[in-house]
């Protein structure tokens, strides 16, 4: 594990885990010393309350903004180090530390969230950014901290032997966690390049003006990416429509959406869509199966390529197939 956090930390927005992993070092080792009587000081139940601002922290750094440029997120640190002084109250401190770490994973889900509405508005692979594996963690983690919530609260009663057991259960979660996010890390890296988001259009009232203004910007558009297929670009983003076209990127985002009622992922998918429907209906030649299809057209993964084509046409496209070969 500590292999692989020294193959991320060249990238600058998974530097944050890196971070992660030392802390949870720092963590056993600290839990090993207590357990060895080393230390006669408790320090651990303060780190409970840590867990919480590092992942929090990862969130932020995955999702494009880094947490440690401004001084301000040192604010979260200061509940773990004032507890440092109240750490005999172990019971107390560690109950704080578990929802506080319920809380900034609330919060980490929130980001999430709202990161994945500002992609659809700017790329056309939101699908494959939208960090699932991510929102599958926090998810995890939340249960992992009610579970030890519950282990914390039975430990008067429990034996001292499904005490260790279960203990080291907790442990062995956390590390397969800590390993699911260096996998996924790894595995999607290209995920993490620099990705402008732009805000979310707001809904307003528009007179007709400004409707005929939306519409002759979407059909400047619209004319440029049937005509230069420009949806076949699997990676296409609304800076690249904004490059060639040389209108901002607030501006087509405000066309699109004025006259589709689409964002602009949406919008590129009905063109990836209508794309595979033509070749199907055409029945080319080439006989390109459905994936081919797909790819050719611009979709980048078999799941998105079926989630979309269902939701466009009410079909599978193997059934969309299947009826438009009966006719």
């Amino acid at each position: 594990m500590l292999f692989g956090a020294l193959l991320i930390n060249s990238q600058k927005q998974s530097r944050s885990l890196v971070l992660l992993f030392a802390f949870q070092g720092c963590v056993c080792a600290f839990n090993l010393l207590e357990g060895l009587g080393f230390s006669s000081y408790l320090i651990t139940p303060a780190f409970t309350l840590l867990y919480g601002p590092m992942i929090y922290f990862f969130t932020l750094s995955i999702t494009g903004k880094q947490p440690f440029k401004t001084s301000h997120y040192a604010v979260h640190l200061i509940p773990a180090a004032i507890s440092l002084v109240f750490t005999h109250y172990t019971q107390a401190i560690i109950l704080l530390g578990s929802l506080s770490q319920l809380g900034y994973f609330y919060f980490a889900y929130g980001i999430l969230k709202r990161y994945h509405k500002q992609l659809m508005h700017a790329r056309s692979d939101a699908e494959s950014l939208k960090l699932k594996w991510l929102i599958k963690a926090l998810f995890i983690f939340a249960i992992i901290v009610v579970f030890d919530l519950l282990r914390m609260n039975v430990q008067p009663i429990t034996p001292l032997d499904l005490k260790m057991h279960w203990y080291l259960l907790n442990e062995i979660l956390l590390l397969l966690m800590f390993s699911f996010l260096l996998f996924h890390t790894i595995k999607n890296s290209f995920q993490f390049e620099p990705v402008t988001l732009p805000e979310e259009p707001e809904a307003e009232q528009t007179d007709s003006a400004d409707e005929q203004l939306a519409q002759q910007i979407f059909s400047t558009i619209d004319n440029l990416v049937i005509n230069e297929s420009l949806y076949r670009q699997p990676r296409l983003s609304l800076n690249d429509l904004a490059n060639q076209t040389g209108l901002g990127s607030k501006e087509i985002s405000w066309a699109i959406n004025s006259s589709t009622g689409n964002n602009f992922c949406e919008y590129i998918n009905q063109h990836r869509v209508n794309d595979v429907k033509r070749e199907i209906e055409q029945d080319s030649p080439q006989k390109l199966s459905l994936i081919e299809l797909a790819f050719q057209a611009g979709f980048n993964s078999k799941s998105t390529f079926n989630a979309v084509f269902k939701k466009e046409t009410g079909l599978t496209p193997s059934q969309f197939k299947k009826q438009t070969q009966k006719n």
